[in-house]
């Protein structure tokens, strides 16, 4: 497909999309949207009225390869709505193949040039969300390898060095999911993108990996605490490589 006639088959569905939205405040006439270049995964828009900005992402069809729910995403989203911490829902169809959310302005937070306020501040707002509780099941981390793995070798191939670190890895991740650990919300997915300096504090965003998880993973991905052994650098390692195998089919 020519990148003409993307870009007219993109606009036409956001159109669409935008005016049977009920919930939007603004004039869709006047409305103008541009692609937003971060994210992966999905397909993400800025769209802006006179007065007011949202984020429409359009769900990639390969969500359930990322094994990624986006009904828990939704349930989540809307339990730290009101909390100063992520975006809006303003709107998701009943299908999941879109959302809605309120644009937050601000600039990404540099992990690598962190300073020791923005750190101690990100420290908090993952304290802040993970004393949230919700009702979802306890996220399984063998399994979501497991699920990956199982994908992966079905439409590809993995490699032997991949194969060779599951083997290996395999046993002490199911008995770090067999531990007693207490679950609590993770993101799961702080990357710099994902960590919004604002003038109202640090928010986050992109939640669709979010889950139930152990309480130590938000921290360790972003460097704010460091375990005695390597294990969630190896698990880190593994799920990066076997994510950017799944995003190559």
């Amino acid at each position: 497909m020519s990148g003409v006639k993307l870009i007219m088959n993109n606009y036409n569905h956001i159109n669409k999309i935008l005016k049977d939205c009920p919930d939007l405040d603004m004039d869709i006439n006047e409305v103008k949207f541009k692609k937003l270049s971060s994210g992966k995964t999905n397909q993400s828009f800025l769209v802006e009225g006179d007065l007011k900005k949202y984020v429409l992402r359009l769900n990639s069809k390969k969500s359930l390869n990322y094994n990624i729910d986006r009904k828990r995403e939704l349930e989540i989203l809307n339990s730290i709505r009101n909390k100063s911490i992520g975006p809006k829902v303003v709107y998701s169809d009943d299908d999941y193949s879109f959302l809605i959310t309120e644009f937050i302005e601000g600039t990404p937070l540099l992990l690598d040039k962190i300073s020791n306020q923005e750190a101690q501040d990100l420290k908090d707002l993952i304290d802040k969300y993970q004393k949230i509780e919700i009702n979802i099941p306890r996220f399984n981390y063998l399994e979501h390898l497991k699920k990956y793995e199982t994908f992966i070798s079905n439409n590809s191939c993995i490699n032997s060095d991949l194969s060779k670190k599951l083997e290996t890895f395999y046993p002490h991740l199911e008995d770090f999911q067999n531990q007693g650990w207490e679950p609590v919300l993770c993101h799961h997915d702080l990357s710099t993108f994902n960590i919004i300096k604002t003038n109202n504090g640090l928010r986050i965003i992109d939640w669709e990996y979010s889950a139930y998880g152990h309480a130590c993973f938000d921290k360790e991905y972003t460097r704010l605490s460091k375990s005695k052994d390597n294990f969630f650098n190896n698990l880190f390692g593994i799920l990066d490589e076997m994510w950017s195998l799944i995003n190559k089919i």
